[in-house]
């Protein structure tokens, strides 16, 4: 009998962080749960996984040298059996319910693809529950627009159908090519190319864990400028395989988007900080301008604004809790 959902967790040398990730999907309430590690190049990590547990199938990849977490995706796309594909990477975890509630809402909605929302915290937290602090969360409705602006949903919060039970889906793959935004790109793919729906559960599923090093950008380096650049320069070959009209809100947002970069390389250059949470920060503000809760001719200063850690409202974006109804608006053009 194939299983319920392969989880396909990439891994390279984060044994604790490993083990806490698979621990938080072996706690999931839901028989039938393959779990499939890819050791992506890294150190032994037998202790890590979580063997003998009832209802849970643990499948190991190894390979001899990193080849990136795309490649490591897509090679565990390749044995997953089960009737759903979840992700979670190895410094992630699930809360407890996620894997039930995504596939009871993939069963029940006729969408292809759910995402939940995901908390995000710099800090660590125990298997099955929520950080102390949770600065901020992707809690974003599913606007397909939006997505073609930018993306909002990350890989350990998705659930979708396993298109390999049905026959050969080489079509659905991570692009080993990009060296960031694989992610965006596939679902870009799945919904322009090939129709799949996407719908979110807004309940928090997933915990977000950030390294302190990526929660905020400090001081004039060469290191964070090059981050700066590779981003930009994946995010200009993804939206060029997808191109829109040029008079579309789509192509005026991703011109805002495009500013955004060039906002957080001048301020790195100048030998200024970024914010912690900068890019959620951003996100916030380009989704609330896209989804016309914020005046479109404010993004700019307000993005420039949360960036750099000067937005005058009480209650900056990237803290606020989204509170509307899902939306489901036309297509973008």
């Amino acid at each position: 009998m194939p299983a319920t959902v392969s989880v396909i967790v990439p891994t390279r040398d984060r044994p604790e962080s490993l083990a806490d990730a698979l621990r938080s999907i072996a706690m999931q309430d839901l028989p039938g749960i393959e779990i499939v590690v890819v050791n992506d190049g890294g150190g032994d990590i037998a202790a890590a996984l979580p063997l003998g547990v009832p209802g849970v199938t643990v499948r190991l990849l190894s390979h001899p040298r990193p080849r990136g977490q795309a490649a490591a995706r897509n090679a565990g796309l390749e044995i997953a059996s089960g009737r759903y594909v979840a992700f979670l990477d190895d410094d992630d975890m699930y809360l407890p319910g996620h894997l039930e509630r995504a596939i009871r809402a993939l069963e029940t909605s006729g969408a292809d693809v759910v995402y939940a929302d995901c908390v995000l915290t710099e800090g660590r937290c125990a298997p099955g529950g929520l950080p102390d602090v949770s600065p901020c969360r992707y809690d974003f409705p599913y606007d397909p627009g939006m997505l073609a602006v930018a993306n909002f949903v990350p890989t350990s919060a998705v659930v979708c159908r396993n298109p390999a039970v049905h026959g050969p889906a080489s079509w659905f793959r991570f692009d080993p090519e990009l060296p960031v935004l694989v992610d965006w790109s596939l679902w870009l793919r799945l919904i322009h190319d090939r129709g799949w729906c996407f719908e979110r559960t807004p309940e928090p599923g997933v915990v977000f864990h950030r390294a302190l090093e990526d929660v905020a950008v400090t001081g004039r380096t060469d290191a964070h400028l090059d981050q700066l650049g590779r981003y930009e320069d994946a995010y200009r070959t993804v939206i060029a395989r997808w191109p829109v009209t040029p008079a579309s809100r789509v192509a005026r947002f991703r011109t805002l988007f495009l500013e955004t970069f060039q906002i957080a390389q001048t301020l790195l250059a100048t030998g200024q900080r970024l914010v912690p949470f900068a890019y959620e920060g951003a996100l916030r503000v380009l989704y609330d301008g896209f989804t016309g809760r914020l005046d479109e001719t404010l993004v700019p200063a307000r993005t420039a604004a949360v960036l750099a850690g000067t937005d005058p409202d009480d209650a900056p974006p990237v803290a606020r809790m989204t509170t509307h109804p899902l939306t489901h608006p036309a297509t973008h053009t």
